[in-house]
């Protein structure tokens, strides 16, 4: 049987050894051997200590060169951790759902079984069976952060829901992540992305977890709204949008959306209703909330759960928002000059402001959309200056 470049490489770190001289100490001999660099078999430099050199030599002494070839282990192909009843309930359940991810098989099995698994022999057994796992995120290296300094809001493009008829529509997840724990701060599923619709989960995210220090979000037509930057200035976020392509200043929510597309669609039936997948969501936030993040234990945070990572290093200062209403969050702010009759144009319509103004320029505030149509103003030149209503001429 023709011998392999491996066995005749390591026949060559040992030769030495073979022919010794008399009187010369195999341990010695072979202690020396070990202290200098050697090229491998593929011509990169690597060490061999003292113990591999002595076991290839006691192997070789025992069986010649076939004896330097690599050896599979008697209990090659089976798992050690997992028994046979486990791993076909793991195969089972990868066969029955293509689609789901390693992690995700393992979750179901775990709460199938009643008792907890290894994950990673989880994934050599059903890798080792064709399964692909799931990519990995390679912006995990900068720290992990303080809660409620940054956060991070994106638009995913969800599944299809059914109404009557089996008629389809298009679903949008707008989420407010915060960097540092991972946790959700809002989430909401939509038919339209649009301002009102981002307004809604801003306004969910404020009341229940106060205002960040930064905000960064993608280029969409929403979060670069003049509404957006109004409610963001007047809550004092910093607004920051993250540049075409950039993919690493939104990379955690954009593993946390990746997660959301392997751990949640599978769950979902073939034809969700709205209220379904409201509902799928909603638990999944709860059990994404609590279970161990790979992140935070990789970074070597404490805790590694998102909500309890959050929770815990929330700083005392937080600022709170009192009740805002979504209303209040789609007003816009735009800068106008006061006719000489005292009177203002806003959305086609005139208002009176107070007099001496005529001339000046003032900031006005309105909602575009609501119905009817309500304007306050306040000098451009004074920001301190509180907003008064305008008055609506008939």
């Amino acid at each position: 049987m023709e011998n392999s470049e491996l066995a005749l490489w390591r026949y060559s770190i040992i030769a030495p050894l073979l022919h010794r001289p008399g009187g010369v100490s195999l341990t010695e001999l072979a202690r020396e051997l070990a202290a200098h660099p050697k090229t491998g078999p593929h011509g990169e430099p690597l060490m061999v200590s003292l113990h591999t050199i002595l076991r290839w030599y006691q192997a070789h002494q025992a069986g010649g060169l076939q004896a330097l070839e690599r050896q599979n282990r008697s209990d090659h192909g089976r798992s050690r951790v997992l028994d046979e009843s486990v791993m076909a309930l793991l195969l089972d359940l990868s066969a029955e759902h293509p689609t789901w991810t390693v992690k995700a098989i393992h979750r179901e099995a775990q709460k199938l079984l009643g008792r907890s698994l290894p994950l990673s022999a989880v994934y050599r057994l059903l890798k080792g069976h064709g399964k692909s796992t799931e990519n990995v995120d390679e912006h995990r290296h900068r720290p992990t952060g303080v809660p409620q300094v940054l956060w991070l809001a994106d638009t995913w493009h969800g599944p299809l829901v059914y109404g009557a008829h089996r008629a389809a529509r298009k679903t949008y997840l707008l989420a407010f992540l915060d960097d540092a724990s991972r946790a959700v701060m809002a989430g909401q599923f939509f038919y339209h992305d649009d301002v009102a619709s981002l307004m809604i989960v801003f306004r969910q995210a404020l009341l229940s977890r106060g205002a960040c220090n930064q905000l960064i979000t993608d280029n969409g037509s929403n979060y670069r709204s003049r509404a957006m930057h109004t409610a963001c200035a007047r809550l004092e976020i910093h607004l920051i949008h993250a540049p075409v392509g950039a993919w690493s200043w939104k990379a955690r929510l954009e593993r946390f959306n990746l997660t959301v597309k392997q751990q949640l669609l599978p769950m979902l039936s073939k034809f969700p209703t709205m209220q379904e997948l409201q509902t799928a969501w909603a638990r999944f936030v709860a059990e994404y909330h609590a279970a161990e993040h790979d992140g935070l234990k990789k970074a070597g945070a404490t805790p590694t759960a998102p909500l309890a990572f959050y929770l815990a290093h929330l700083p005392q200062e937080i600022r709170q928002v009192s009740e805002v209403s979504v209303d209040d969050l789609l007003q816009i702010e735009e800068v106008r000059r006061v006719n000489l009759d005292g009177t203002i144009r806003v959305a086609g319509k005139l208002f009176e402001v107070r007099a001496g103004l005529a001339g000046n320029r003032v900031v006005v505030r309105f909602n575009p959309a609501a119905s009817p149509l309500r304007v306050s103003y306040r000098p451009a030149q004074d920001s301190r200056a509180s907003f008064q209503e305008a008055f609506l001429i008939q």
